[in-house]
């Protein structure tokens, strides 16, 4: 009986651990990722030399649009995340693999970010970046819908209530960047413009999701 108990604790041990695990791998993705945008706003070499300091400033103008936009959704993602993780009791495979693919488009945001700062009125560019954050966004709530689907790795105490808020919550960027790509697709060039009714979404979602 005594074996069967530190059986069981060092199996307890193991699950937390890779669960930190996890939680560092995706804190430091995110971070690295957040960091590197601010890397699209890095003047070229010729600029420099044929352009007034003023020039080169507002030439700047769009990536840095293009840059908070990116930051603070990144930053929404990995605030998301984290609260997921806290009613996170345990993971698995599935699990591990769905954040791995979560992390693939996360490192692909500065990239999406960088092109749109240099064709920010492409709509190849514009759909680009929108997608980008759609998928994302989608996996993400993917995740806890997956982890949460008849509490599968999270507590049972959590009330359905709680489970579906946080759904809704997670589906509010994947909303935006869908009506966002069809303004784009319809003409319209600003359509990014939309991620920032992001929190009002967000605060429509809350006080309507039913008890």
């Amino acid at each position: 009986m005594r074996t069967m108990v530190i059986l069981e604790s060092a199996e307890n041990r193991s699950v937390l651990m890779e669960k930190n695990r996890m939680e560092s791998l995706t804190d430091g993705i995110f971070a690295f990722a957040m960091t590197l945008l601010v890397l699209n706003m890095i003047i070229p070499s010729d600029a420099v030399i044929t352009q007034t300091s003023r020039a080169a400033l507002f030439s700047l103008l769009p990536a840095f649009y293009h840059y908070i936009i990116a930051f603070f959704i990144l930053a929404a993602f990995w605030m998301g995340h984290h609260a997921q993780f806290s009613m996170v009791h345990h993971i698995d495979k599935n699990f591990l693999f769905l954040n791995a693919i979560g992390l693939f488009f996360v490192t692909l945001v500065p990239f999406s970010t960088s092109f749109i700062g240099d064709y920010p009125s492409d709509n190849l560019a514009t759909c680009l970046f929108e997608f980008n954050l759609l998928i994302l966004g989608l996996i993400l709530a993917f995740q806890w819908y997956y982890s949460s689907h008849n509490h599968r790795l999270i507590s049972p105490e959590l009330s359905q209530y709680d489970i579906r808020l946080r759904m809704n919550r997670g589906l509010a960027i994947p909303v935006v960047s869908l009506a966002a790509m069809l303004l784009t697709v319809i003409g319209f060039s600003s359509s990014t413009m939309l991620y920032m009714a992001s929190p009002i979404v967000t605060y429509f979602v809350e006080r309507y999701t039913q008890k």
